[in-house]
């Protein structure tokens, strides 16, 4: 291992996280009662947090809730205390059982991003009163230009309907937390691994607002995205950031599988409302492994599942289930008042579920793991290399083991990620999103090109130069074209 001489000389809080850029906008900082950060949009439109005080004791306390801290406890130390009795798993975490399947009633499957197992197990929850609500993420009522979605607090399920399908999107739990705390009950809350993290963190930290956590439901996550994810499929879709009032990730196309799936933008612009439905593979940056809007500190995240949550739920992107567009879920289960909803469901016909083993779970995120696993390895590497501070993992760093391409590919990556940052926000100032492609392209390519033979390289090169990229071409067409239409 690397020697890190710089971390000798940090503070152990949270400001360290800030300072390197590893926030991920959770906002469990700023939900502490001595409130010592706030939230705030970045440039690159993310969220992050801010110090209001220089309190070292107040910095070191934020620093126990943050998921990226070195003073937080990791989410292996977190599931052994939640589930002490549960069997352990290398890369599932904890857990008493694997499944795959959907929701057989109501709306659930239709209007979700998959299965629809997420929805329908908020609400038996809300059902069977065991809790008084759910804390999950929501559209806001958007103006043009402005956040898309946010946390809310659901007390009913017409509520927490509005809270079914994917958000890649910035959010924050800063102002649920003070709602929550500020009214008692039994809440349920949904997030990705690092934010049911911090709420486990803020839970031991603060016993008001840890009595008050009666469930946590978390979600597979690849990565999350900035506002410019959003922005950058709508604008291909012919509308403009500044027009953009609503985003759907996951439109379900019928005739295709159930990762070919759709993206609709609706716009605003001089008080008329314009919508727009593409096919993902249609459009620019829809592949995830790139890594394009990904926040610094998912790069420095070794939790695919959600490990501390009571129950997982995420997409079974496996060879048998993938074929159904209708979409199916893999769900991990690590409480056992959960199973027993499922099979209860299961026993009155209203969901389908069948049992799978838990390394199909691990293959159904393959890519992920591999990205957080050896990927991750070497990256902790180079950071320390370079002295550079980072989060303190549970993956050991190691340079070497998986050669040069490898690495290469991982450097092509985060790269991508920064200057996705950077390029889009020129194109915003400029008004022209051609400034992003021209930025973009050539970094893509290149790593591109590390999965590509040597022949395959050189005609793709060659196209480029003749003809340029495809997807570029149809999105900078479509582009102008609609916002020509919305401007005369």
């Amino acid at each position: 291992m690397v020697s890190n001489p710089i971390r000798q000389v940090e503070p152990a809080g949270v400001s360290s996280v800030i300072r390197h850029g590893y926030c991920i906008g959770c906002g469990a900082c700023a939900g502490l009662a001595e409130a010592g950060h706030e939230m705030r949009w970045t440039p690159e439109g993310m969220l992050a947090a801010v110090p209001v005080t220089d309190e070292m004791l107040v910095d070191q306390r934020a620093g126990r809730v943050c998921p990226f801290s070195d003073l937080a406890e990791d989410e292996s130390s977190i599931a052994a205390r939640l589930y002490p009795s549960a069997q352990s798993h290398d890369k599932l975490g904890r857990l008493q059982a694997t499944y795959a399947g959907y929701v057989r009633e109501g709306y659930y499957r239709e209007s979700g991003s998959s299965g629809g197992m997420g929805t329908w197990l908020l609400d038996q929850l809300l059902k069977q009163g065991l809790v008084d609500a759910v804390v999950h993420v929501g559209e806001l009522t958007a103006t043009p230009g402005g956040p898309l979605f946010g946390y809310r607090v659901s007390r009913t399920a017409d509520d927490l309907r509005a809270g079914a399908k994917s958000r890649y999107y910035p959010v924050t739990l800063q102002d649920v937390i003070a709602e929550v705390r500020n009214t008692p009950g039994r809440y349920a809350f949904t997030g990705v691994p690092c934010f049911i993290k911090a709420i486990r963190l803020l839970a031991k930290e603060d016993q008001a607002f840890g009595a008050s956590v009666a469930f946590c439901i978390g979600l597979v996550c690849g990565h999350l995205k900035s506002r410019g994810f959003a922005e950058l499929l709508a604008w291909q879709m012919g509308i403009e950031p500044a027009s953009l009032v609503y985003f759907d990730f996951r439109v379900k196309l019928p005739t295709r599988a159930a990762n070919h799936y759709g993206a609709k933008a609706i716009g605003v612009h001089d008080g008329v409302r314009y919508e727009r439905t593409e096919a993902m593979q249609n459009l620019y940056g829809r592949d995830w492994g790139m890594g394009l809007f990904k926040p610094k500190a998912c790069d420095y995240c070794d939790d695919v599942v959600a490990e501390t949550a009571d129950i997982t739920v995420g997409d079974a992107w496996l060879p048998r289930y993938v074929q159904d567009s209708e979409g199916t879920n893999l769900v991990i289960v690590r409480d056992t008042r959960f199973d027993a909803i499922l099979l209860q469901g299961l026993e009155e016909g209203r969901i389908h579920l069948e049992p799978i083993k838990p390394d199909e779970v691990v293959q159904s995120q393959s890519s992920g793991y591999t990205h957080r696993r050896e990927g991750l390895a070497y990256r902790l590497s180079l950071a320390d290399s370079q002295a550079q501070w980072r989060p303190v993992k549970r993956v050991a760093p190691l340079a070497g083991k998986h050669g040069a391409l490898f690495e290469l590919r991982h450097r092509l990556r985060m790269r991508l990620a920064a200057e996705s940052h950077l390029a889009f926000t020129a194109a915003k100032q400029t008004g022209d999103l051609a400034v992003f492609f021209r930025r973009i392209v050539p970094v893509a390519e290149e790593y591109r090109d590390t999965y590509r033979p040597a022949w395959k390289r050189l005609m793709l090169r060659v196209r480029r130069q003749l003809l340029g990229d495809p997807l570029v071409r149809r999105a900078l067409k479509k582009s102008k074209s609609l916002i020509g239409v919305n401007r005369k």
